[in-house]
């Protein structure tokens, strides 16, 4: 991922940002997960386990023409938006 990535349609710098989902009277960080959710009775959609291991995903949002590029950084080089 780029320090500033630029925007694929109007070549401007993309303003960083974050995704919420509010679940459960809490709001979380969405998160990427490998391979297909694993239904769970207890959690929902997928288990646990997936949602621990996913990585945060982060959202960058042009300003001219509004348009939204995710990115889910590794751990490693997440920074302070890992885990």
């Amino acid at each position: 991922m780029a320090a500033e990535p630029v925007c694929l349609v109007c070549q401007e710098v993309m303003l960083p940002g974050f995704l919420t989902d509010l679940g459960a009277g809490q709001i979380h960080q969405p998160r990427w997960c490998a391979g297909a959710p694993e239904h769970s009775f207890w959690t929902g959609e997928a288990k646990l386990k997936q949602y621990e291991s996913g990585l945060k995903v982060v959202a960058f949002r042009c300003p001219k023409c509004e348009a939204l590029r995710l990115y889910a950084p590794s751990k490693a080089t997440a920074g302070g938006n890992a885990g």
